[in-house]
């Protein structure tokens, strides 16, 4: 397959389930080499296995890491530059979505949120960015969500730190371009992932069950699929959603008819998600 991504070194955060695993596979199709990280080590360990079979050199490693651990990430990119000499492209994928109210969730379950969710991947980009102006090339690819340009009640810290993502990542990619580094922003909608099963409630722990918007909504193989064709053709803004989507020309275009809806239907929309759960 004739790609921009062949014989390029890529590395994936958030690599051991959906969106991530799904992309890691296809950067592989394309021709690169991938290197897998997340904490749940037997799933890169397994991901790697399937993506080094029938190969007579490894195109998959894994470097388990928690990237809540700030001060560990300048020695974890050391390291993920080791393993196969070079970084040609960052997938910031890792983090948490959320099913809580501000109103009943502790500060320290939002801080730690938002030290994986935003500054983390900040700090990933920071510690391999001098990597890439050496040698005069690079790619930040980071997932944001239709949530960096919306507000939803029950996800105020989510969308806190997808509206950062976006405010960081493009206007980094202005200040990029001079050195030839690209950087592109992800933005899905529903996902079939485990996006919901794990995302934090207002006690710290995870959700537990998948709701029903995620449920039924594309497999992460069909968004990867969607997405590439996006990511190759050097788009910077990538936008990949259902009817989903269209909340977000509502949003931009008519915001108080866009904040009305929501109030109307902010009952029946996040009931399965704050009384069912809690049954």
């Amino acid at each position: 397959m004739n790609s921009v991504f062949k014989n390029q070194i890529v590395w994936v955060t958030g690599a051991s389930s959906g969106i991530g695993e799904a992309m890691a596979r296809d950067f592989v199709k394309r021709g690169a080499k991938v290197i897998l990280t997340a904490r749940r080590e037997d799933r890169l360990q397994k991901l790697a296995d399937e993506l080094n079979q029938g190969s007579s050199t490894p195109c998959a490693k894994i470097l388990p890491a928690d990237l809540s651990k700030l001060n560990e990430l300048s020695a974890l990119t050391d390291k993920a530059l080791a393993l196969f000499g070079r970084i040609d492209v960052l997938l910031n994928n890792a983090g948490v979505s959320q099913r809580s109210l501000a109103l009943e969730t502790p500060f320290e379950v939002e801080e730690h949120m938002i030290k994986l969710d935003l500054i983390s991947p900040i700090a990933l980009t920071k510690a391999l960015l001098p990597h890439f102006v050496k040698q005069k090339s690079g790619r930040f690819i980071v997932t944001s969500s239709l949530m960096g340009d919306l507000e939803l009640p029950g996800s105020a810290t989510y969308a806190c730190v997808k509206h950062g993502l976006n405010g960081y990542f493009y206007s980094l990619a202005f200040e990029l371009k001079e050195h030839n580094i690209d950087v592109q922003v992800l933005q899905p909608g529903f996902v079939r992932t485990e996006v919901s099963l794990k995302a934090v409630t207002s006690d710290g722990t995870s959700h537990g069950k998948m709701d029903s918007t995620h449920d039924k909504a594309m497999s992460p193989e069909k968004f990867s699929e969607k997405t590439f064709k996006k990511l190759e053709r050097g788009d910077t803004s990538i936008i990949v959603a259902g009817k989903e989507g269209l909340a977000l020309p509502v949003r931009r275009w008519f915001p108080g008819l866009y904040r009305t809806i929501v109030a109307k239907t902010a009952k029946s929309m996040f009931k399965e998600r704050f009384v069912d759960s809690k049954t």
